[in-house]
């Protein structure tokens, strides 16, 4: 709120180093520093993130688009018909993600008020700057199905606030099922790509350049900014863990 230049790029960088930082269960790498793109207000890649939530049971391909929503106005509709109102870049995130058997969000990056509601009637939202909004329910916003004049606060009422997917009750027992139904058949993943299986269990300091190199070519990973996994093998079995 108080830098307004800072961008989406930057706080993504900041969300994952936090994330590093307080749980060793979760890895990430950032494409952008192996395939030297420059960074700029518009960064060359198509999505900000992947991120791979990956347990004995399930895994949870999750692939995401970042909006930094601010102000409680801000011709919402047109930005996210971005750019020039052609949509292109949602509709990439849905193209890619039918295609790739991955589920699509929305990062919003905002500032909850006294208004500001979510999904989750008991989570403080308050105590958040980090929502995550399922693409396909933002498809509507985009496409003027809630007005043209939409709010910050009509944005995060159908989100939740990110940290939820990991604190929930019933956080690995059908969160997203419960939270974000209109997913379908995106959970239908038999087998977790190699570069997925390949952060899960390489140490943080053993990060081989060259192999990420080759999994970034091989697997075309250049259109994410970054590549997250976080290991949920063990708490899934123990949710209290």
């Amino acid at each position: 709120m108080n830098v307004d230049g800072v961008g989406e790029e930057s706080i993504t960088d900041f969300l994952l180093w936090k994330w590093a930082s307080i749980d060793k269960r979760f890895r990430s790498i950032n494409v952008s520093s192996f395939t030297r793109q420059e960074e700029s207000k518009v960064s060359g890649a198509d999505f900000e993130m992947e991120v791979w939530l990956v347990g004995k049971g399930l895994v949870y391909p999750l692939v995401f688009q970042a909006k930094k929503f601010i102000k409680q106005y801000d011709a919402y509709v047109n930005k996210l018909n971005y750019p020039k109102n052609t949509k292109n870049q949602m509709n990439t995130l849905l193209g890619y993600a039918s295609s790739n058997k991955r589920i699509p969000f929305y990062a919003f990056y905002s500032i909850p008020d006294k208004k500001t509601t979510a999904m989750c009637r008991h989570n403080d939202v308050f105590d958040c700057g980090v929502f995550m909004a399922h693409a396909k329910v933002i498809e509507q916003f985009a496409d003027g199905k809630h007005g043209r004049k939409v709010s910050k606060n009509d944005l995060l009422k159908v989100s939740n606030p990110f940290h939820c997917m990991f604190c929930c009750p019933i956080a690995f027992q059908g969160y997203f099922e419960t939270y974000f139904p209109s997913i379908d058949g995106e959970l239908d993943i038999k087998e977790i790509p190699a570069y997925v299986s390949y952060l899960l269990d390489v140490h943080e300091n053993e990060v081989s350049e060259e192999k990420v190199k080759n999994f970034i070519k091989e697997h075309e990973l250049g259109q994410f900014r970054h590549v997250a996994v976080y290991d949920m093998r063990e708490l899934e079995e123990s949710p209290n863990k």
